[in-house]
């Protein structure tokens, strides 16, 4: 019989413990002598980052843009990809739900449902896309308005979730209408009497973003998904920073579709995202892009997940970055990324010329800070980071300074070193 290390070792995980094999509660990872570490642990935290080929001598600020892939989704990727490249006669010309050699025909239900499983959702109401931008299209493209109809959004959207709502007001004759919501925004209620005062009775889409990439600001869309109900507005969250980065559970918000990728906070290949949408709404949606499922109702996702030739080593990635972030335990990985942003907030107030843009109120935010020093601009905040300590946070222009992100790869000291630069710079 294999044993459980040697298991562990074949399957890419290294030092995971898989749950179904050991049957604890709790992941648990293992030192170099073999020891068990709690979760608890500080070098829990240590042996986590070693599953990270990033490199030593930098430090990673920024997977709001692009994450970091743990090794094994490498592995698992660059394994499918020489498959692919040395064994194309093993394509079994099989059924293609099962086949596993192109993509764009396959239905990909296993990995449908644990993103399924990731947000609480229907498998067959979720289609795998590239990223937010082509599942934010699908909707836009496929959704039935009539001139005069009202997209409402806020002045803080990604230009990838705006301008397909854009082209929609251009080719269509819909209306797209933006509502100012502040930076910083001071709370909720706050933002949600903006964004309701802003609807009128030609209003019939909001488009939000769940979190705001520029600020990281946490809307309160529960909410504010429920009074658009009331009103028959159909909802649409953009995702993109939200996946893997705090609790999504499309069910509770009651919103009727939501996008996200997976190349930011879950760690995946670029590539890598999905459209949600409600039943009721996704079999009345038109495909954008068509192939032999356009029209076959059997299945709603799979009708917009099918749209021609894809790269199924990606997808093997996302699988196994999927797996990664189930393996560790989803709330225990929230939980992480709030506690290191929230460190760096503390860290960064006693420095009196750190202006935030970032809401001042925790409950509104996780893992993404925005701040500037007084008289400094984005780019010299950027520079003097990666110049001083190879640190890598982003530039957010001349007046927002920089987005400063932080994720299970970062470690408490090197949110400490980050804020002892800050109170150095800002004297």
């Amino acid at each position: 019989m294999i044993s459980r290390r040697n298991l562990l070792k074949s399957l890419g995980l290294s030092a995971f413990a898989l749950p179904s094999l050991t049957g604890l509660a709790n992941p648990m990872t293992e030192n170099e002598s073999g020891a068990l570490l709690s979760p608890d642990n500080p070098d829990f935290w240590k042996s986590v980052r070693n599953q990270f080929p990033l490199d030593k001598d930098t430090v990673f600020f920024n997977p709001g843009t692009v994450g970091a892939m743990p090794k094994v989704v490498v592995d698992k990727m660059t394994a499918h990809l020489n498959y692919t490249a040395s064994s194309p006669a093993d394509w079994a010309y099989k059924d293609d739900n099962k086949e596993e050699f192109i993509s764009g025909y396959n239905n990909l239900m296993g990995i449908r449902t644990k993103v399924g499983k990731l947000i609480n959702a229907d498998p067959m109401d979720i289609a795998m896309t590239d990223n937010v931008t082509n599942g934010m299209s699908y909707i836009a493209n496929g959704i039935t308005l009539q001139p005069g109809d009202e997209i409402l959004t806020t002045d803080q959207e990604h230009g990838g979730g705006q301008s397909s709502w854009k082209l929609k007001e251009k080719r269509f004759g819909a209306v797209f209408k933006m509502v100012e919501i502040g930076k910083p925004i001071s709370s909720s209620s706050e933002v949600y009497d903006k964004i309701l005062k802003a609807i009128t009775p030609k209003t019939k889409v909001l488009m939000l973003s769940h979190m705001i990439s520029g600020s990281g600001a946490i809307l309160p869309v529960k909410e504010i998904c429920t009074e658009a109900k009331k009103r028959g507005i159909f909802t649409v969250l953009d995702g993109a920073q939200t996946i893997g980065h705090i609790k999504v559970d499309v069910k509770d918000i009651g919103c009727d579709a939501y996008v996200g990728c997976f190349h930011k906070w879950i760690g995946a290949p670029c590539g890598t995202g999905f459209m949600f949408v409600q039943s009721e709404y996704l079999k009345n949606l038109w495909t954008s892009v068509s192939s032999y499922r356009w029209d076959d109702h059997a299945d709603e996702g799979f009708r917009f997940t099918q749209r021609g030739t894809g790269n199924f080593p990606v997808l093997k990635g996302l699988d196994a970055a999927l797996d990664f972030h189930f393996e560790l335990e989803p709330d225990r990985v929230y939980a992480r990324i709030k506690f290191l942003g929230e460190r760096l907030r503390k860290g960064l107030e006693a420095s009196p010329k750190v202006k935030f843009f970032c809401p001042s109120d925790e409950s509104m935010c996780a893992g993404i800070t925005v701040y500037n020093i007084e008289g400094w601009t984005g780019k010299k905040l950027q520079d003097a980071f990666w110049d001083s300590a190879k640190m890598r946070p982003r530039a957010q222009g001349d007046i927002f300074g920089v987005r400063h992100c932080t994720h299970i790869f970062n470690s408490e000291e090197e949110i400490d070193k980050a804020i002892a630069l800050v109170s150095t710079w800002a004297k």
